[in-house]
């Protein structure tokens, strides 16, 4: 049977995890830096080298094709993202991107034709760390963001998005969304579903429902000193209750929930000043609109009455939201038949964070592989995931892109296996 060349794929892994590496093992390498142009020059270099076009859109986007029998069809894009976290791990992103290059690179070397062209892509600011919000330039592609605004977006120093890809020399000239055949991401889970299954791979058959709200509690500045206890209007304790209400609240909707508090911001910022105005982030997380509207509704009325009883105000604004999505389920038999062949036992999985496949699942059909990684431990420098799970899923992803861009017409069925 064919398959990678796994001893390829770990020397590059390798590699590419020396840039930006931390000296606690982990990855910093945000979007648009010195660290993201090596990264992304290795990536090109590593390319060209093997024959294959290299092209890059208006919004950063690298596409590397590998020629299909008939160049009209639409291409299937496999890959995921280089850029990382502050202080992250060195696996979220790179294992899909390096094992799509091992997939072209297998497809040529046994020489194997697809009908549809197959296009490797590092998707630019997946993870929003620097430019927000996330996976914006996936949402460009997809038609989610407008190229001007993405291009517009700045970070926390004011240097625009626009500015900074032409200073790392990845602002391209095609315009970014074409027709695709399908999309398909390797990524490790973020969670412990398949390392406590003891299962190698991951079937996702979606995405849950992400909702970020701006809470803005608003109280009244004093001196720390002379006004009594009595008399205050304490916005960071109004706040601190609203969080430990908010945790309450994702708990009483376990399993299926997630509700989390990350970024707490005082403008005041004074030892000695009570702060008037607190400002948080409240992250919402569930499958299916529903859940996710009784998340909100319910974290609302609780803070309103916290408010209440604190003399204070508090009032919302959107940061960002993501409706629930599916995969296409033609994909996920797909994959399930690889791993099958390939003697790797499997499950069907949500999604609990968001990715580029997110966005591209509204321009084609689209699926994730995930892979286990130690204890759920991501956006850390202790993420580690086997490198025995990462050939394994990039075999499975080679399987899949041969069905798929062949036309297999076992895919006409519906049923997942």
């Amino acid at each position: 049977m064919i398959g990678i060349n796994s001893d390829r794929l770990r020397c590059r892994f390798d590699t590419m995890a020396k840039i930006g590496a931390t000296l606690r093992g982990g990855m910093h390498r945000l979007a648009l830096s010195h660290e993201d142009k090596v990264a992304r020059d290795l990536l090109g270099s590593w390319c060209r080298d093997c024959g294959f076009e290299l092209t890059v859109d208006r919004i950063g986007n690298m596409f590397a094709t590998r020629p299909g029998l008939n160049p009209d069809l639409p291409p299937l894009l496999i890959g995921s993202h280089l850029d990382s976290q502050p202080y992250a791990g060195a696996y979220d992103g790179p294992v899909g991107v390096l094992a799509a290059l091992e997939v072209l690179e297998a497809l040529d070397e046994n020489d194997i034709p697809t009908n549809m062209p197959i296009q490797l892509v590092n998707w630019s600011n997946e993870e929003g760390a620097r430019f927000r919000p996330p996976l914006l330039a996936s949402g460009v592609f997809a038609g989610v963001h407008d190229l001007d605004f993405a291009l517009s977006v700045q970070d926390s120093k004011g240097l625009s998005f626009r500015e900074e890809l032409a200073n790392i020399g990845y602002d391209g000239k095609c315009k970014p969304g074409w027709p695709i055949s399908g999309y398909i991401e390797i990524h490790i889970e973020q969670g412990t579903v398949l390392e406590d299954a003891g299962i190698p791979i991951g079937i996702v058959t979606g995405v849950v429902g992400i909702a970020d709200i701006k809470v803005i509690v608003q109280g009244e500045d004093a001196h720390a000193g002379p006004l009594p206890m009595s008399k205050r209007r304490d916005s960071l304790v109004g706040a601190a209750e609203m969080i430990l209400t908010a945790r309450e609240i994702g708990c009483r909707h376990a399993p299926e929930a997630r509700v989390t508090v990350g970024r707490i911001s005082v403008p005041s910022d004074s030892h000695s000043v009570v702060p008037g105005r607190t400002e948080f982030v409240l992250d919402l997380r569930h499958p299916d609109d529903v859940g996710l509207a009784a998340l909100e509704a319910e974290a609302k009325a609780a803070f309103s009455a916290i408010a209440a009883k604190h003399q204070m105000s508090v009032a919302y604004e959107s940061v960002w939201a993501y409706p629930p999505t599916l995969f296409d389920e033609r994909l996920q038999k797909e994959i399930a038949r690889a791993a099958r062949e390939l003697g790797h036992s499997h499950l069907r999985l949500p999604s609990r964070a968001g990715h580029d496949a997110w966005n591209l699942a509204r321009v084609g059909p689209s699926a994730m592989i995930f892979i286990p990684c130690r204890g759920g431990i991501s956006h850390n420098e202790s993420e580690f995931a086997e490198f025995e799970h990462i050939a394994a899923a990039a075999n499975v992803l080679l399987l899949t892109v041969i069905a798929w861009s062949n036309g297999d017409l076992r895919l006409q069925s519906p049923e997942i296996a």
